[in-house]
């Protein structure tokens, strides 16, 4: 998606029954994992509270290599879909292993288990793109799992094919 407006969630994810994310529950998740979600992030938030890309497309997002695809946002504080899990849990069993920075909050997935992570620290906002079975790739060199500069660059490079 190329425009000078942010896409929002409209735009590709299937509306479901659950409102957009409350200032309250962007709190909690802050507050308990110790990041701060960019603005733009919680905008697209407010609107829908994670959810499915439209059927009937298949949707992908593109570095300078590679296209990847997109099967979900998650959802922050109240599951969307019973199969999809929250950022809160995500988050918390990131804490438990240990493995990546906590900082780095899972929002979009692909369907094969892997993940877009934003950097949530309240500087960077960048995002990565990180293969469940590869973590040290990114642990190693992020820049090669850097997809977008922030959230609005990942929402404006996400396209259909």
């Amino acid at each position: 998606m190329n425009s000078k407006e942010t896409p929002t969630p409209e735009a590709f994810l299937e509306p479901h029954s659950e409102p957009g994310v409350t200032e309250e529950e962007f709190r909690v998740l802050e507050e308990t994992f110790g990041v701060v979600l960019p603005e733009d992030m919680k905008a697209f938030y407010r609107k829908q509270n994670g959810g499915f890309f439209r059927k009937g497309q298949d949707y992908f997002v593109s570095d300078n290599e590679y296209e990847l695809s997109l099967t979900y946002f998650h959802s922050i504080a109240r599951a969307f879909h019973p199969n999809i899990l929250p950022m809160d849990t995500l988050l918390n069993w990131q804490q438990m292993d240990e493995f990546l920075p906590g900082t780095l909050v899972p929002f979009c997935s692909d369907g094969g288990g892997d993940s877009y992570y934003i950097q949530a620290d309240g500087q960077d906002n960048r995002v990565y793109y990180i293969f469940h079975e590869d973590i040290d790739e990114y642990l190693d060199t992020p820049e090669n799992c850097l997809i977008a500069e922030s959230f609005t660059d990942f929402l404006e490079k996400i396209h259909t094919r």
